[in-house]
């Protein structure tokens, strides 16, 4: 009786196993996100079902958004919707749009919504909770409001509604309860529970009409007439909402309150069966299905398993039909983990059962062993189990062979390896010896170990301390045993047992133990050429440091003396354009002056971006920023250069390229700009095209893959020469040294590339055109932080009622501070100079500026120095960067303090400072930053932007001339008077052959000044061709000259 109860539990226990893992997970909501799985394939599963006619839905779709403008639209459009549809007969509007602001057109919107009769309006909660409900004007003319809240899952669906939240009902279930006052009677559920959305089918089922063609009456009044008309967005992006129907593209959240409304209307909203009775008698039917399932073999229990699994989804399939959810997930689950418990128990009791067999015949039957290996076991110990062995049966039949055959292998093993080994008895007799060992310590089994190993090997003393050690069960090593121009180890290890290992028997004073000698020649010779090429590696980065910190220096002093007359030069044509007396004349040279320092300097910059790249200094400075803002600011660069050669430019992004990325904005920038200016300086007809997308169709992880191709219809490159196209000072066709450029571009642009985790490659079809596509790696970002916008228009003075600003410039060279002094003093900045940095401590410690431009590179003491000691001035008076600055003061409401602040008051205030450097390196702001510096500007400084960082520091306020400073200077001809280039070929047969070679030649050299003189002698009658050309002048478009005047003279 006691045996068949333990088989009947044995039974039940796989049962009991698996229903009680199963409760576990379910409280841990483990099968959540297969429920949710489970809960969109019933729904595939099904299909759509009726929607009910009496819901119709009026769409905010894109058709109405291109007619009336951005949303949010005017609420008067909202009152002639209501007016219309009042003449229309409707039952219920359900308005699904928040009216929480006031508006102008309240009162005729309240007054439509009464005309209507029965009007639902919707409310929410914003992020803090407080309820966003309609102004009281329209709240009080509607018949109900209902919130609109929604909660989804974590897999995005909504599932279920709250049909009352803070005695608020849900919008559908305020339009049901109004539409039962004017209209029929609906049955609504207790709404103390959530209503399951039963979704019908897709949004495109229900009856939909655009706003705009409702507006116009253009829709015929009996479809709306004793209906549920539901308004609401449903333009792309509005308020997306994903349902199992409609997941990609997503659809409206206005469909969510039209299918609550259905599923209220025909009383088809899902009723769960999730009850805690339902999982009880789930879970206690396991042990059932395990006491059936261990009586089966495993392919009866695998077509029960699918069966039970097969049913279940089955059955919950047809009662889905019937609009019961039945959960799916666990108890499937709980039938794969019933039937496995049980397939691993039966393989578990199987397993004890052989062991216990397989040790009963060992301990009978082992005696019958050879004598030898008989030797080794007594009849309490277990049976060997051979490797390899799968099974209990295969450890039985495997047993003799391995116990006769390890012996063999064990011994075979010893005497191939490459090293000596020996086993000794406790008498000292060698028992066992491989060829190895008998060569090295000449000796044979049966001899003693001693006089093999004393002196030659070990002392007397080393000996006897090594069986002291073998004797405690220790390990004993040798290490670096020098034998003529041979190395060895040695290894004394201690054998478990005596007659484990020799043939003899005996008692024995001493311990028995094996002998190791390995020779280690090699490993010493290895060891020794591995130290010397170390050593030699580090020479050779001592050699290579040397070098990079040389060619930095050299960088560094190269940078300085290009960009500091460069900043003479650009600072003063800036200074000078000023000037309200220039003639026109005059002020066109200073144009020309300053994009020919603009043109040097990006030749400069090319140069030492290559020569940074070479000395390993180039790094990713990764920021957020708007890519799309990008993109424009890169049209409006290229697009005048487009115009001027009459090409196509179009940017064309697609439609899911995110908006805001982080990576290094300025690398990013510096590679499109090349591969446009390249597209557009060997594109003589057609059109360049710039495209950007993702490499997945949905991006939504970070970081992704960002695709950006430029294509040209130019004069494409041969495929011999496509190796060398990204090779630094290169030009793969001799014909294209016309067109100016010194080979720089691509190579930086490549490596830019590489360093922002992609690659660039290339694919042209000579006089056909080239596409350059290349890849990086962005992140995901938020909006960055809005910052002052670098205006586009002139300062002209400080505006008024604001204090003197004391600025102090520490800048070693008179003509760079001269540049700043002529900028900034004349907009009514008060202005101080100092020569070097401790100069500028002196004059700041008297003074006290509100700001100082610190030049990073002078004499005596350097801007760096000076920094840190000013901030270490102020940290001593307890002035850090946790206090208020004099912005924090100049933004306080009482001026008066202000307007006050003597040199001793600001004397506890942080002082402004902003580095000033040549400096190429990347690195060089973040060191300015981190000395205690608050900005940073490159040399040459640009006007627009030295003013806008004072303004962003100091909170100054500025006025501007009316008119933009790219417009100040406007050329006596628009784009709209430039001749072609066809046209400008035929008017030039009109001058002397002379004229045409000058014109050549001077082109060729690049002498616009020249240039510009010679084309002023083109007579009046060709004055578009002269204006044509000096628009290519100025724009440096020489190459188009060239052509034209080369075909002139051939």
């Amino acid at each position: 009786m006691t045996k068949r109860l333990s088989q009947h539990l044995w039974r039940l226990l796989s049962g009991a196993i698996a229903a009680t893992a199963i409760a576990l997970l379910l409280q841990v909501q483990i099968f959540q996100s297969l429920e949710q799985i489970a809960y969109r394939c019933l729904f595939d599963l099904r299909g759509p079902v009726p929607v009910d006619e009496r819901v119709v839905i009026i769409a905010i779709d894109d058709v109405s958004l291109r007619e009336l403008g951005r949303f949010p639209w005017p609420r008067h459009y909202y009152t002639q919707l209501l007016d219309q549809l009042t003449t229309y007969r409707v039952s219920v509007v359900v308005m699904n749009l928040l009216w929480s602001e006031p508006s102008p057109d309240d009162a005729a919107l309240a007054q439509a919504i009464q005309r209507q009769g029965a009007t639902v309006l919707a409310q929410a909660w914003d992020a803090e909770g407080d309820m966003l409900k309609p102004v009281p004007i329209l709240d009080q003319s509607a018949i109900a409001t209902g919130h609109i809240l929604r909660q989804e899952d974590t897999d995005g669906l909504v599932r279920q509604v709250n049909p009352l939240l803070q005695s608020q009902p849900a919008l559908g279930f305020a339009a049901i309860q109004a539409y039962n006052l004017v209209a029929g009677s609906v049955f609504l559920p207790d709404m103390a529970a959530p209503l399951w959305l039963n979704w019908p089918g897709p949004a495109a089922q229900i009856d939909t009409y655009s706003f705009i063609d409702v507006l116009r009456g253009r829709i015929d009044a009996q479809v709306f007439r004793n209906k549920i008309v539901l308004v609401g967005a449903t333009a792309a992006g509005l308020d997306p909402l994903v349902n199992p129907f409609d997941r990609n593209p997503p659809t409206s959240g206005l469909y969510l309150h039209a299918t609550a409304i259905d599923n209220l209307l025909q009383n088809s909203a899902l009723r769960p069966l999730g009850s805690l009775q339902f999982w009880l008698l789930l879970l206690l039917s396991a042990p059932s299905v395990s006491w059936l399932l261990t009586g089966w073999n495993t392919r009866q229990q695998l077509l029960a398993m699918v069966g039970l699994c097969g049913g279940w989804g089955l059955l919950s399939l047809l009662l889905f039909h019937a609009n019961y959810w039945l959960p799916t997930a666990a108890p499937i689950s709980l039938f794969i983990l019933t039937a496995a418990t049980v397939a691993l128990c039966d393989r578990l009791r199987e397993d004890y059962l052989l062991r216990r067999q397989v040790t009963y015949l060992w301990h009978h039957y082992h005696q019958d062993l050879p004598a030898d290996t008989q030797a080794g076991w007594t009849s309490t110990q277990k049976p060997p189990r051979p490797k390899g062995a799968l099974s209990q049966v295969a450890q039985l039949a495997d047993l003799a062979q391995q116990l006769g055959r390890s012996q063999a292998m064990q011994i075979a093993i010893a005497r191939s390896l490459p090293m000596g080994l020996m086993a000794v008895d406790g008498e000292g007799l060698i028992w066992f010896c491989n060829p190895v060992a008998t060569q090295l310590f000449q000796t044979t089994v049966g001899s003693l170990i001693h006089p093999a190993v004393v002196p030659h090997w070990l002392s007397a003393t080393q000996w006897q301390t090594s069986l002291d050690k073998l004797g405690f069960g220790n390990s004993v090593r040798y290490s670096d045993l020098h034998r003529s121009d041979r190395w060895f180890d040695l290894i004394l290890q201690p054998l478990p047992s005596q007659s484990a290992l020799h043939p003899f028997t005996g008692n024995a004073s001493n311990p028995s133990f094996l002998l190791i000698l390995e020779e280690i020649t090699n490993h010493k010779q290895a060891e020794a050429a591995l130290q010397e090429a170390k050593e030699a590696a580090l020479r050779e980065a001592e050699r290579s440091a040397a070098a990079s910190r040389a060619k930095g220096d050299f960088l560094a002093h190269m940078s300085h003396e290009l960009r500091t007359p460069l900043n003479v030069i650009l600072g003063f044509t800036q200074v000078i354009s000023h000037d309200q007396a220039l003639s026109i004349d005059h002020r066109t040279h200073l144009k020309i002056i300053n994009r020919s320092g603009q043109h040097l300097l990006s030749m400069i910059n090319d140069v030492l971006e290559i020569s940074k790249i070479e000395a390993g200094r180039i790094q990713l400075n990764k920021t957020r920023f708007d890519l799309f803002h990008l993109l424009n600011d890169l049209e409006v660069m290229v697009s005048a250069k487009a115009q001027a050669k009459h090409l196509n430019l179009a940017f064309e992004p697609a439609a899911n390229v995110p908006r805001y990325i982080a990576t290094d904005e300025g690398k990013l920038r510096q590679i499109l700009l090349n591969l446009l200016g390249n597209a557009i300086k060997f594109t003589e007809v057609g059109r360049i095209t710039l495209r950007v997308r993702p490499t997945k169709s949905s991006p939504s992880t970070s970081p992704m893959t960002l695709v950006f191709e430029v294509e040209d219809t130019g004069i494409g490159i041969a495929a011999e020469a496509l190796e060398q196209l990204f090779h630094p000072f290169t030009q793969v066709n001799p014909d294209q040294l016309t067109h100016g450029g010194a080979g720089l571009g691509l190579a930086i642009s490549q490596t830019f590339v590489r360093l922002m985790g992609g690659d660039i490659t290339v694919h042209s079809i000579p006089n056909q055109g080239s596409v350059f596509k290349f890849h990086i790696q962005v992140d995901l970002a938020k909006a960055p932080h809005p910052a002052d916008q670098v205006s586009n228009k002139r300062v002209i003075a400080l505006a008024p009622g604001q204090p003197t600003y004391r600025i102090l410039i520490v800048e070693d060279l008179w003509e760079n501070s001269q540049i700043l002094v002529k900028l900034l003093e004349p907009l009514g900045f008060d202005l101080c100079h100092a020569k070097d940095g401790q100069a500028g401590i002196n004059l700041w410690k008297q003074w006290h500026p509100h700001l100082i431009l610190m030049d990073l590179r002078m004499p005596v003491m350097d801007g760096i120095k000076a920094t840190q000691t000013i901030r270490a001035i102020e940290y001593s008076r307890g002035i850090d960067n946790n206090q208020a600055d004099v912005t924090t003061i100049q933004r306080d409401e009482n001026r008066a303090y202000l307007e006050m602040s003597s040199l001793s008051a600001l004397a506890f205030v942080r002082t402004k400072i902003i580095a000033l450097t040549a400096s190429p390196f990347e690195e060089t702001k973040a060191n300015a930053i981190a000395i205690g510096c608050d900005d940073f500007l490159r040399k040459p400084i640009q006007e627009s932007l030295l003013l806008a960082k004072i303004a962003e520091h100091l909170n100054v306020q500025y006025l501007y001339k009316n008119q933009d400073i790219a417009t100040e200077v406007q050329s006596s001809f628009t784009h709209s008077t430039l001749l072609s280039p066809e046209a400008v070929e035929e008017a030039l047969s009109q001058m002397p052959r002379t004229w045409i070679q000058q014109l050549h030649d001077l082109t060729i050299k690049g002498a616009d000044r020249l240039m510009l003189k010679l084309v002023s002698e083109i007579p009046k009658e060709h004055d578009d061709m002269a204006k044509t050309l000096i628009h290519w002048i100025e724009n440096f478009n020489f190459d188009e000259i060239i052509q034209l005047t080369k075909s002139k003279l051939n």
